[in-house]
């Protein structure tokens, strides 16, 4: 049976933290490189199955994640949620581990915790371009294979559904084969995009899919 794609659930979590493991190292695996393996799915996966304006579609094969494409409707939205309702635990949490010499925490561990605790706004350029974004991350098993545009496409399709007009995606500017796949697609920088932001119009993607 061929891969499906499918509006995301609770029960997606676990795959989707691990996806975000194992492409977090600019579009490569990051495990080798924590001590506390579930960080960047805390921060770039699993908030957008829990908190407000979120929307998610995973690449499904036979039963397995694969792949997902994850995004919130209205950022700022996203961002107050996010502060009120996903953040202050995970400092709690992680916030002390700073600062105890007994947690060896690798230098991956220490930016992710950085992160959390002072995690980064969208600029007002940005937002002025688009109120919405979105992430994607598929295995390497099933990267090339054309699942990375389908997954986008359906993201699209969601966004028009939805009246938003416009949406901006951030990449680690090392990953240079990222760059080339979203500037394939008609993605590109606009005016005030911090490094690593492109962003695209609804009906950009519609006159450039046709």
């Amino acid at each position: 049976m061929a891969p499906i794609i499918r509006p995301v659930t609770k029960a997606d979590q676990s795959a989707l933290s691990n996806i975000c493991l194992l492409t977090a190292n600019a579009g490569t695996s990051s495990n080798h490189l924590h001590s506390l393996p579930a960080l960047p799915g805390l921060i770039y996966a699993l908030p957008y199955l829990n908190l407000e304006s979120t929307w998610g579609f995973v690449l499904d094969d036979d039963g397995q994640v694969v792949g997902y494409t994850l995004g919130a409707f209205d950022t700022r939205k996203f961002e107050e949620s996010a502060e009120a309702d996903w953040w202050p635990s995970l400092k709690a949490h992680y916030g002390p581990l700073l600062h105890n010499s007994d947690a060896a925490l690798t230098a991956a561990d220490r930016t992710y915790i950085n992160t959390i605790m002072t995690f980064p706004r969208a600029n007002d350029a940005t937002m002025a371009f688009a109120p919405a974004h979105l992430h994607i991350d598929i295995l390497p098993s099933h990267q090339r294979q054309g699942w990375g545009r389908k997954l986008i496409s359906r993201a699209m399709e969601n966004f028009k559904e939805n009246g938003v007009k416009s949406v901006w995606l951030g990449m680690d500017t090392r990953n240079t084969e990222a760059a080339a796949f979203y500037g394939r697609l008609g993605f590109k920088r606009f005016e005030g995009a911090e490094d690593g932001i492109v962003g695209i119009t609804v009906q950009e993607w519609e006159d450039y899919d046709v």
